[in-house]
């Protein structure tokens, strides 16, 4: 069969590999998944930045720009990566919330709350593997600390913002060039930036910039020291993001405390989106003064518009929700409080800012292909296609995926 250059001619530069002669799913075809996650790589980031591995990785193998589940948050949004679920089937429905059975606010940042049993629903890719005689390698992939339904990964790593991308490249590297019998058939990874930087600069500062072309600098080396894998030739490389990011200002900032009767409300939720608890009876009067403020919607959890897939958690969402315009911040204080952010996510999921990349490479990976946008629960599918095995439960629509696949 007649050889063509594969994608890491591009990526390098360094001369030509040959592309898999085996179709996806034939006995001697057994391929391999290696996933990595940048948190808030938004869409539009590469084409600001000199991004030459992202860019030849675009040219040479699948790329989308894809839009997260609601809310556009990181613990949410990479849980339903891994689960296929939306948020209010997953259980994370926000990074923190209150939990009514619990009878307080849990947080995923919390040791102890993240362990609580039903913490954690559906189940995760490197669960779904596992349990069906495949071996997972994750490193620092939100959600993959803790057991889930008493099972994790084989190898797992704490997070840590200590270890060097460089370094947690190497934890990958090191995985995939062993002899064949102990490579993982899945592997996934995860880089806090540019979410970190975004966040204290803004979305489209020259620190964003340099934190976008540090990131391709390293996946250069990284593409160019994983060819010694004995398996390379049947990896699928999958580089994305959890969500987007929109610029913060101290202009677009409402307090609702002075707006709303504080002896009717119960509890709130700070953040984006923003959650109050009010008393039954006053609640409908809290919708409309949200609603005539402006710079916001805000429903009744039960009437949240169906295209969020957010709402029905029986336990774990406030009863008036609030998203605010995008680029706008919402607070609940004394008095009015500085808006130290100059980036943050959670806004509308539909909303472009929300928006993030998908760069998708390798034997079962259509080359050259511009796959249309889809929301990123789909990624399980994804996965449980890339590795052969029957997925659990699921919100995915493989017809919003499926063309990406040369074998489609």
């Amino acid at each position: 069969m007649k050889k063509y250059t594969f994608f890491l001619v591009l990526i390098l530069l360094t001369g030509c590999a040959a592309s898999r002669k085996a179709p996806v799913g034939a006995p001697d075809g057994k391929q391999y998944v290696v996933i990595l996650s940048m948190d808030a790589f938004r869409w539009d980031l590469a084409g600001r930045s000199h991004t030459p591995t992202l860019d030849s990785l675009a040219r040479a193998g699948t790329y989308a720009e894809i839009y997260p589940v609601s809310p556009s948050n990181p613990f949410p949004s990479h849980y339903a990566m891994a689960t296929g679920l939306h948020p209010d089937h997953h259980g994370v429905v926000n990074n923190n919330f209150y939990d009514r059975k619990a009878g307080r606010k849990l947080s995923v940042f919390d040791a102890e709350d993240v362990r609580l049993p039903g913490f954690w629903s559906g189940e995760p890719i490197w669960n779904t593997a596992e349990r069906q005689g495949l071996t997972a390698n994750i490193f620092m992939w939100p959600g993959s600390e803790v057991p889930i339904d008493g099972r994790q990964a084989t190898v797992w790593t704490p997070y840590s913002s200590k270890p060097t991308y460089y370094e947690r490249a190497d934890w990958v590297i090191d995985a995939m060039t062993r002899s064949e019998a102990e490579i993982p058939e899945l592997v996934m990874w995860y880089f806090e930036e540019p979410d970190a930087t975004m966040h204290t600069y803004g979305p489209e500062s020259p620190q964003a910039v340099a934190q976008a072309e540090h990131i391709d600098s390293v996946l250069r080396y990284f593409f160019r020291e994983i060819r010694r894998s004995p398996v390379f030739e049947r990896i699928n490389f999958i580089v994305t993001a959890d969500h987007g990011m929109a610029a913060l200002s101290p202009e677009r900032y409402i307090n609702l405390m002075p707006l709303l009767d504080t002896t009717q409300v119960i509890r709130t939720v700070p953040g984006t989106p923003f959650g109050l608890e009010v008393k039954e009876e006053y609640a409908d009067t809290a919708l409309r003064i949200l609603r005539r403020t402006g710079h916001m919607k805000a429903w009744r959890r039960e009437q949240m518009p169906r295209r969020f897939h957010y709402g029905t958690h029986p336990t774990r969402l406030t009863n008036i929700i609030v998203i605010p315009e995008t680029g706008w911040t919402l607070d609940y204080a004394a008095e009015a409080r500085p808006v130290g952010k100059r980036g943050t996510h959670g806004f509308d999921n539909r909303d472009r800012d929300m928006h993030m990349v998908f760069y998708a490479s390798g034997p079962a990976f259509r080359k050259g292909y511009r796959q249309g946008s889809f929301q990123n629960q789909n990624m399980y599918l994804i996965l449980c296609r890339l590795l052969g095995i029957e997925p659990a439960p699921n919100d995915g629509e493989w017809k919003d995926v499926k063309r990406m696949f040369r074998d489609k």
